[in-house]
C-alpha cells in the first residue's frame, strides 16, 4: 500500500485524474501483494490530507483486480514498459485461470 501525505483534496483529485507510472506501479504491486498473499482485498492507498484529522484508505475487491490490472497494462503499453506490461499481463492470466477453475 502507497502512503501519501497531501496539502489539499484538490492535489488528490488531480492525482487521480493524471495518468502517472508512479500510481500505475502502486496499483500492480498492491494487487500482486494481495494475490501472493491470498487475500481478497487489495490496499491500494493510504491518504492523509494537511488539516484533515482523519485518514483515508482505497482498497479494491478481488473482483476489480483485472479491471484494475487491465487498466494498468493499457497504460504500460502507452508508455512503452514491456517489463511491467508482461508482469503484469502474466498475473492478469493468474487470476482469469483462477476464476476459470
Amino acid at each position: 500500500m502507497k502512503r501519501l501525505q497531501l496539502t489539499s483534496l484538490e492535489e488528490l483529485e488531480a492525482m487521480f485524474k493524471e495518468k502517472s507510472i508512479e500510481m500505475t506501479d502502486s496499483i500492480k504491486e498492491s494487487i500482486g501483494q494481495a494475490y501472493d498473499a491470498n487475500k481478497k482485498i487489495a490496499m491500494l492507498f493510504s491518504i492523509e490530507i494537511e488539516g484533515v484529522d482523519s485518514a483515508f484508505e482505497i482498497s479494491i475487491t478481488k473482483k476489480e483486480w483485472i479491471t484494475a490490472l487491465e487498466n494498468c497494462l493499457r497504460h504500460y503499453e502507452e508508455w512503452e514498459h514491456g517489463d511491467d506490461a508482461l508482469d503484469t499481463y502474466l498475473l492478469i492470466k493468474k487470476l482469469k485461470d483462477e476464476q476459470a477453475s
